[in-house]
Formats: C-alpha cells, structure tokens, sequence
C-alpha cells in the first residue's frame, strides 16, 4: 500500500474509532443524568460531526504538508532540471510521503539529459563542416587590415571585425542588432545607397556589387571617416544588405590593442530580421539586451551611496555576445567603506583619477541603446542611475527584466532567489562572483538557460515576462505586510 493511502485509511479508522467512543461515552453520561432521548441524539451528533471535522481537518493538513507539497515541489525540480546544463540531486522537503517518487524522477532526468548531451553531440558533429567554413571567414577578418561593418537592410549591424573597432576607436554604439545610424549620419550612407541600387538593379551576375565612397558623420563627436559601401546580393534577393569597409589612418597602421583572440561579432540571422514591431510583442529569444550590473559603495543610494563600476554584456538572438561588453571603474569621490572593499574588492587606489559616473553613464547609454536591460535584483541597480540622471545628463526609458522577479516565477518552490542560487538551480558555473562584469555574464546566462521554461509555462514575449514579473512584484509587497 502507498503511504499517502495507508495514513488517510489509518486516520480514517482512528477517527471512527474515536467518534463511536466518544458517542457510548457521552451517551452513558447523558443516559445517567436524565436527559431525554431526542437531547442526547442531537448533542452527540454535533458533539461526533466536530470531532469528524478536526480529524478530516487534520488528514488534509497532513497530506498538504506530506504529500501534496512535495509534489508539487518536484514538479518545479523537474521543470527546472529538464533545461538544467549539469545535473544535481532534487530538492525535496524532509518527512514526505512520496516514497521512491523522487529518486525514480532523479533517474529519469539523469537519463534525459544523457540523450540530450548525445542529441547535441550528433548535432555537433553534423555541422562540423560549417564550423570549419566559420573558422576560415573569422582567420581572414582577423588579417584584414580594413575595418569591415556589415548591415542588412534594415540597417542593422550583423558583422563587424577587430579592425572595425580599433579604427572606430571602439565606440560603445557599435554592436550586433544595433542600428548602424546609431553611430553614423543616415543621409550620406542612404545616398550612396540609394545610387548603387538605382545602377545595378537588374544586375543579379555579382555577388558584390560597385563600391562607393561615402564620408561618414559620426554622432558621437569624433572625426568623420571616409569608407566604401557595397552592395551583397543573392540569387533569390536583388539586394540582400551592405558593406563598409574602412582604411586605417596612417598613423594608426602601427597601433596594436589587446582584443579578443577570435572575432564573436557576427550573427547573419540577423539577415532575416524585420523592421521594428511594438517591443512587447518581441519574443524573449530574439530581443537585443544588455544585461548589466553594478559595484557600489553601499547599499543606500538615497542616503548617498555612489557607484563604483558598470558591467554588462550585450544578448542578441538568444546568445551572448562575448566580444561586445562594456566595464567601467568609476569614482564615487568618497571613500569607500572597508566592509563594501572586502565585498567586491574594489579599494580607493582602483578608483583614483577614474572618471565620475557623470561621465560613465553617457556611455553606457550609448552602450544599451533602446535594448532591453536585463539585471538580478534591478530595481537596485537602476535606483543608482535614476539618481544620476541630472548629473549625467541622460535618461535610461528602456524596459527593464528582473531576473530576481522571473526566478521566483519559475522556481516558486522555493524562497531562496540570489544570484547563486538561482544559477545552482539552473546548473549555471559562477565566476567572477561580486565583479559587476562577472555578475552580468552569469545574469545573461541565466536569463538565456530561462527562455524555455518560461516559454513551457506560457511566458514568450516581453509583454508576457513584464506582466508576470508585475505580478511578483504584488506578491512579493503583500508578503511583506505579513
């Protein structure tokens, strides 16, 4: 017999037993004492039917916290470990009466998450072919010289090269799923567009059309630079995207920086996107983020806690873009306290001659650009800019997801929503714990490891994350009260 069987028949034996007792007992007494049949039969009854009542009560409270409880809570473990990238035992309350539910459900995970490994290993060794053709494309952009941007036609930047960054002096506009007119003048580019398309149109011989030189206006002050654009087309489409391609200065020929071994900045789905629709209606796995975090000084920034640095990374399509972040000492002109230091590690010696965050945060809103910010415990880190708006000179208006708000959505079962706990959850490796850029690539990975457990659970747009995010919010201010 099952143990949720054998306690509800126990107590239910128990409970006749004690209500036929309590019964031959209060029907002796009252027999004695006189009292009239019709008395005695209404007082037993109501005397038997509460006595019934507390132990049903008592049964249903048994199996809620026994039972119902814990299976509910291993619904929740097999929801979470079904997109978990490493396996861990699963989390069950002590003293439940699922008897061997839990370990047979350990197994079965443990055996789909084998089948998964192999599935993506198969698939790994499939597209080894266009990996090696990858590799070639990424070993003749690093030898290039010329900066090389690539847009589609919605003007969007899907490919951009080392070169690119060090000839445009690593501008924090420039990133995949941006705007190319984010960083540049939009009529000279159009123009010289525009002409080519008019001149070649009907030509469908070449892959990459008649280059033209256009001089292009940078938005961010630093000097215009000239460049060719091209035409790329293919055999189903007349006119597919374009390419600027950019000569290094003179005097920039010999400048070497320390970049990334291995370009990480092209996404040619991108190819594929469309103009912009009601943000809202964006699937989760195809918004453009920058998930970010901050170092402070405290823990109060209205009563005058500063910011110490900025990290952040940038998601685009459902993956992070590794090569694309942004991090930045600050200082906070105060010393900072030494409980904070032995915190994040970040001493007054790190800080001296950085600049102020009036200066950084222009940046860094240069940096997120209309994407979504995506943070652990946001409302923290978006408090320190809001008060910095006037000093700044900038307004950060992007819709924000609170990774905190969307793991006490999907790990329900559970009070325990940190950084770390919530990776541990997710079988996510944290390093670089209490760097505000460590922090914010554990977040993004986070947040990419949620898209399919939200998407199970019916959350697959911005508009359907925001909303259920809301409603922790309220959950979350009336537990409070209590």
């Amino acid at each position: 017999m099952r143990p949720a069987v054998f306690i509800a028949a126990l107590f239910a034996i128990i409970g006749l037993v004690a209500i036929s007792l309590t019964a031959a007992f209060g029907w002796a007494v009252l027999h004695a004492n006189g009292v009239e049949p019709l008395q005695q039969t209404v007082f037993l009854g109501g005397a038997g039917a509460i006595l019934f009542l507390f132990l049903l009560f008592g049964v249903w409270a048994m199996l809620h916290l026994r039972l119902i409880r814990p299976i509910d809570t291993i619904t929740r473990e097999i929801e979470t470990l079904a997109h978990a990238q490493k396996i861990r035992p699963i989390e069950v309350p002590d003293g439940h009466l699922t008897g061997g539910l839990s370990e047979a459900v350990q197994q079965l995970i443990e055996h789909v998450i084998d089948a998964r490994s192999k599935r993506l290993q198969a698939i790994d060794e499939a597209v080894e072919s266009a990996e090696t053709y990858k590799r070639r494309l990424e070993t003749i952009l690093l030898d290039l010289s010329e900066g090389v941007i690539v847009c589609n036609l919605d003007n969007r930047v899907l490919l951009y090269n080392q070169a690119a960054m060090r000839i445009l002096q690593r501008p924090e506009a420039l990133g995949l799923g941006r705007r190319l007119f984010a960083m540049f003048e939009r009529d000279p580019i159009l123009k010289a567009l525009d002409e080519l398309t008019s001149d070649q149109r009907g030509d469908k011989t070449r892959k990459l059309r008649t280059r033209q030189l256009v001089k292009c206006e940078r938005l961010d002050g630093v000097a215009d630079i000239d460049a060719h654009v091209a035409l790329i087309c293919s055999d189903e489409i007349e006119t597919e995207g374009y390419v600027l391609t950019f000569t290094p200065a003179l005097d920039m020929a010999e400048v070497s920086e320390d970049l990334p071994p291995r370009p990480e900045f092209y996404d040619f789905d991108l190819f594929k996107c469309v103009p912009d629709r009601e943000i809202t209606d964006i699937p989760l796995n195809e918004l453009r983020c920058v998930v970010f975090d901050t170092e402070t000084t405290g823990l109060e920034p209205s009563k005058g806690d500063e910011l110490i640095s900025i990290g952040a990374v940038r998601v685009v399509n459902g993956r992070t873009v590794r090569g694309e972040t942004f991090y930045q000492l600050i200082n906070p002109g105060k010393k900072i306290p030494k409980a904070s230091i032995k915190f994040h590690g970040i001493a007054d010696k790190d800080v001296k001659g950085k600049l102020k965050a009036g200066s950084v945060l222009p940046m860094f809103h240069r940096f997120c650009g209309r994407a979504v910010l995506v943070a652990h415990n946001a409302a923290f880190d978006m408090k320190f800019l809001e008060l910095k708006e006037k000093t700044s000179g900038v307004s950060f208006q992007n819709p924000v997801l609170d990774i905190l708000l969307l793991s006490a959505f999907l790990h329900d079962h559970t009070v325990d929503h940190s950084l770390n706990a919530t990776a541990e959850r997710l079988g996510i490796s944290v390093s670089g714990r209490h760097t505000a850029l460590g922090d914010a690539m554990t977040t993004a990975t986070i947040l990419l490891a949620m898209l399919d457990p939200l998407a199970e659970r019916g959350v697959v747009t911005l508009g359907d994350a925001l909303k259920v995010s809301s409603e922790q919010v309220k959950v979350r201010k009336m537990q409070a009260r209590f």
